[in-house]
């Protein structure tokens, strides 16, 4: 068992919701930062979760007709795949108003018609969501925008129900809806969510077809990651990865899946050289370099 550390970062700073127009606390991304998403006309590329983007990639914000970012990612045209997708965990983003799937599956209006798929099925795997559709209940509307087909990943029927839900439960039930939560396992403050598959490295790929009814290649990703950043309402932070292969592992014993969970669990520099991706490029460079070099699992409740 490798030996783990835990490094909590404090800042004097408050918390905002994810309105259209407002910016990250600038105690955490207005110091000395290298790194840092070019912020143009707009703005949500300087958001907390955002990973630093990449020009051979489109990049697309879904946002709710009151101004609230639902969601972030970049969409590889090559792949017929997101890059990554980007969303948060916070006061507004965790509430669960609307708490049943709107199985609202349509083609993504953000995407270019020439890259965007219709909507079907994946011959031999599921439609995997990315940002899961149970992680976006906070309005019908925000439900309904984690069924577009940009959102989809092609994924094998018991690693997307059972593997992989394995990680994404605990993100999702024990760190990201607990922070509107009363009780015990009340903690406030936000949690940002990074999520995708390996493009570089690829299972295979699918038949798909575009809504113009062009047949074309999808990726089918050989592997699957999350990074994961916590701020507390009182401003300590703490991060963790995950790093799983896309395969039926077939072991469903309770004791194999806390296994698999715990030895998929990395730090984010480690994630980074897997994946290539720089996260949460907006934090200010020291607190980015200390807070993403380790990690414990037993700072994450059902880890």
């Amino acid at each position: 068992m490798r030996k783990y550390a835990l490094l909590l970062i404090v800042f004097s700073m408050g918390f905002i919701s994810c309105g259209d127009d407002e910016m990250e606390p600038s105690s955490l991304t207005n110091k000395e930062n290298i790194n840092a998403n070019l912020v143009g006309t707009d703005k949500t590329v300087s958001r907390l979760e955002m990973p630093h983007l990449t020009s051979r990639y489109d990049y697309i914000c879904h946002k709710l007709t009151d101004g609230t970012v639902n969601y972030t990612f970049e969409y590889d045209r090559s792949h017929y795949h997101a890059h990554w997708v980007a969303y948060t965990y916070d006061a507004v983003t965790a509430k669960r108003n609307y708490t049943s799937r709107t199985n609202a599956w349509a083609p993504d209006p953000d995407i270019d018609k020439n890259y965007r798929l219709s909507v079907q099925h994946f011959s031999g795997f599921n439609r995997g969501h990315l940002v899961g559709s149970a992680e976006r209940y906070g309005s019908r509307e925000a439900n309904e925008q984690t069924f577009y087909m940009s959102n989809m990943s092609p994924m094998l029927g018991n690693f997307n129900s059972t593997y992989w839900g394995e990680i994404e439960d605990k993100v999702r039930d024990y760190w990201g809806h607990t922070v509107v939560s009363s009780g015990s396992s009340f903690y406030g403050g936000t949690l940002y969510v990074v999520k995708g598959g390996t493009l570089d490295q690829l299972r295979k790929t699918i038949r798909v077809e575009t809504v113009l009814g062009e047949r074309v290649e999808m990726a089918v990703p050989m592997y699957y990651w999350i990074a994961c950043l916590f701020v507390s309402g009182s401003g300590n932070a703490k991060a963790i990865g995950f790093w799983l292969e896309h395969k039926d592992f077939n072991n469903v014993s309770e004791a194999y899946l806390l296994q698999l969970r715990r030895q998929a669990a990395m730090s984010i520099d480690e994630l980074e050289k897997k994946t290539g991706i720089d996260f949460f490029c907006n934090l200010q460079d020291n607190v980015e370099n200390h807070v993403e070099a380790t990690y414990d699992i037993s700072q994450w409740s059902g880890l």
